[in-house]
């Protein structure tokens, strides 16, 4: 029998009553989840102590002061480590990486995240329309910056200023800065 399922069921109880219960001696049994710091004894009495996996941490919450100069490379590094590296496939962690290696961080890499306006997201468009890039790749090139700077936000390593959201492609030779929604047009 499991004597600390038991004390934990029974919460307090004397060793005459659990030894009843478990029809056997549990006193080496007892001795352990006291020396574990799972059970109390006062007064002839046990006490089951319910045990917690406590961690102790302290929040740290950064300032977005702290971050003003923090660039878009370093926050697509940041990106790729703490969220697409817990919450993506590695073949979507690839493309992303990808993606922000040729095409986002050469264009806008030393930008600082809060100084991104609408005019930088027309301007990066522009640059991956003359390199003769592929409509669904700029969409999806967009759509991962958009996504970058919404993530920044959210975890407070910047202010940005710049909303936009990137549509759907319907037909894959029609996509034009039209497709691009920014925030004023919302």
């Amino acid at each position: 029998m499991n004597i600390e399922k038991l004390a934990k069921y029974l919460k307090e109880f004397t060793l005459d009553e659990i030894e009843m219960i478990a029809e056997s001696d549990v006193g080496v049994e007892l001795e352990k989840l006291i020396a574990d710091g799972r059970l109390l004894l006062e007064n002839s009495i046990y006490k089951y102590q319910e045990f917690e996996n406590k961690v102790e941490f302290a929040v740290f919450a950064n300032s977005e002061t702290e971050n003003k100069n923090i660039t878009l490379k370093t926050v697509s590094e940041i990106f790729i480590k703490d969220y697409a590296g817990n919450f993506c496939k590695p073949n979507t962690i690839k493309t992303y990486a990808a993606i922000l290696r040729t095409n986002v961080i050469p264009i806008l890499g030393n930008k600082k995240v809060r100084e991104i306006c609408t005019e930088d997201i027309k301007r990066f468009y522009t640059i991956c329309k003359r390199r003769g890039m592929g409509e669904r790749r700029l969409k999806n090139s967009l759509a991962l910056l958009n996504q970058i700077l919404k993530y920044c936000k959210r975890e407070k390593l910047a202010k940005t200023a710049c909303d936009f959201q990137v549509r759907r492609l319907t037909d894959k030779n029609k996509f034009s800065i039209n497709r691009i929604i920014f925030e004023e047009n919302i």
